[in-house]
Parts: C-alpha cells; structure tokens; sequence
C-alpha cells in the first residue's frame, strides 16, 4: 500500500495537486494540515479522492470539523497517528508526539508543522514529517512524503516539487 503524505501547503493548490497526480495510483493521501482551502478544492474537482484523503487540522486551517487528530488502521497490523502537531509545541515535543502515539496504539506519527523534514524511529515509533509544499524551512526544496506499507515493514522516502540544481549531479 502507498500512500502520499502532504503538509504545510498553504493556498499553493498547484502544489497538493502537482504530488497526488505524480502519485495518482496511492491507496491513501494524507494531508497534515494547513492546507484547508486546498484539499477542499482538490476534493470538489476531485470527488473520486472523497474515500483515500484523510486530513486532519493545523494552526491555519479554522474549519472545526476538520479533526485535530485522526488514527488510521494500516496492512499487517500498523497504525498511523495523524496530525499537524501544533497543540503538542510544549516540552520536549518528538517525546509529545511519541507518548500521544502511544496512547494511540500507533508505530507511524505523520505529522506537519514544522515546515522541515523528519524521517527517524524513536522508541519503536516511526516518526515522519513530509516538510512543507509550500514554504520549507530547512536545506530542501518543497516537497511531500511518500509512505509504503510493506509486510516487511514500513519504506519512507521524501520527494522534491520542485526540481533541486543538485538533481542533476552524478
């Protein structure tokens, strides 16, 4: 099963629409907030994704029947906690993000916020952050996650929506 992770797109439909049309085929796209007025726009001219887009809100997004947080069952027994992560920007915050998984009974936290890349495990908890599509904060262009849930595991890679001048380097 793959699945798009996207966040932090911020009224650049362009964007969301340039990562799930490279990735047409995804079981599940996975929109980590900020990005209201994009994914609505996305499922109006696309009301075939209704069933395979899961959302959840961020600290732009004012629609309150946008969950804060969605848990979502995965092949061979994985679960994924979904959210943005700006309610849990207090402490130590990959520990919030890894307790909360927990509770949730989740080995994968798809997560938003921070503008910036994440792909590590901590505690037996695969924390993954797509970066934004829109305005990053760290070294790499705008870009989207792609997840693929294996019975071997769980694969992630990053990909760029805009092409990087070191693309093209041996």
């Amino acid at each position: 099963m793959q699945i798009v992770v996207i966040s932090d797109t911020h009224g650049r439909y362009d964007m969301l629409k340039k990562a799930l049309e490279m990735h047409a085929d995804a079981a599940l796209a996975i929109h980590c907030g900020d990005g209201q007025f994009d994914t609505e726009r996305w499922l109006a001219e696309h009301p075939e994704w209704a069933d395979r887009l899961i959302r959840v809100r961020g600290n732009c997004d004012f629609d309150r029947s946008i969950p804060l947080q969605e848990t979502v069952a995965l092949p061979f027994g994985h679960r994924a906690l979904v959210l943005h992560g700006h309610t849990l920007m207090h402490g130590d915050f990959q520990q919030n993000l890894i307790d909360r998984a927990k509770d949730e009974n989740a080995d994968l936290v798809l997560f938003g916020h921070l503008h910036a890349r994440i792909d590590r495990t901590v505690q037996g908890v695969h924390l993954f952050n797509p970066g934004s599509a829109a305005q990053p904060r760290d070294q790499f262009p705008p870009g989207y996650g792609l997840i693929d849930i294996m019975e071997s595991g769980i694969l992630t890679s990053h990909g760029n929506l805009f092409r990087s001048p070191f693309d093209d380097m041996p």
